[in-house]
């Protein structure tokens, strides 16, 4: 979604082709998805939801048309795959260092994998996340590497520490950013306070009466004042922002 916003103003046209009905739904849910959705078709993106991409027409080496499951054919110089990725970690099949069934390492609070003294992190390992009660997560977040970086540095140097960070990340997509906190995996509701149609909002991630994640987009500071009550070990309820009034959150010296 970051290439097809960054190419509009370079390409004739772009076109988003997704298996989902609204792009960004794991991540955000399907109305904050759908609000984003609308932003970049105010930008010339064209979408293709509910589709596949089903074969690929060149000719002399060129890319000339993607044909797509539903048999829409689209004329094409450039096709962009997200494909996703896994843990390039076959190499370590035969060390005695544990993966799991995916390929991930498990690394403790410490870093450490199962073998004392060899450390682990970034995209490739499933660590503690002291937000969701300890259970073993994998975030491929560049924030999340640098912490691993930093706790198994200092479990090496003797002085180790329970990694206890927050997730957070952002992204930019038509000069509007969207920031993002905690950890959202199987929310079951959002609560939204602000304005979807107008791209002023903060999202509420939740699992059953816990938020367990936010974003926000214009909304400053709200998703780094909930980070921070996340990295505190306080638990913030469901009821806590249904009600609309946010003024514990943005004023900080009310926490």
């Amino acid at each position: 979604m970051e290439v097809a916003a960054a190419l509009t103003d370079k390409a004739h046209s772009v076109s988003v082709i997704g298996i989902e009905a609204v792009p960004f739904r794991k991540a955000f849910g399907e109305k904050v998805g759908k609000a984003l959705m609308k932003l970049f078709e105010s930008n010339r993106v064209k979408f293709y939801m509910l589709n596949e991409v089903w074969e690929m027409r060149g000719h002399n080496g060129q890319l000339k048309e993607v044909v797509l499951k539903s048999g829409k054919v689209l004329r094409a110089d450039v096709c962009v795959i997200g494909i996703g990725s896994s843990p390039a970690t076959a190499f370590l099949k035969q060390s005695g260092v544990h993966m799991d069934s995916k390929g991930f390492i498990p690394v403790n609070k410490t870093m450490q994998t199962n073998i004392d003294g060899v450390f682990a992190g970034g995209d490739v390992v499933t660590f503690p996340l002291a937000l969701r009660s300890n259970k073993k997560v994998n975030i491929p977040h560049w924030q999340m590497a640098h912490v691993h970086g930093r706790v198994a540095a200092l479990s090496m140097m003797g002085k180790a520490s329970d990694i206890k960070t927050v997730p957070y990340f952002w992204t930019a997509m038509f000069g509007k950013s969207i920031r993002y906190a905690g950890y959202g995996d199987g929310f079951d509701d959002v609560v939204i306070q602000g304005d979807l149609d107008e791209l002023k909002f903060v999202a509420f991630y939740t699992k059953s009466e816990e938020v367990v994640a936010v974003a926000s987009m214009n909304y400053d500071p709200i998703v780094s004042r909930v980070a921070e009550v996340f990295g505190s070990g306080k638990t913030i309820r469901k009821r806590d922002v249904e009600t609309g009034d946010m003024s514990w959150l943005i004023d900080k010296s009310s926490q």
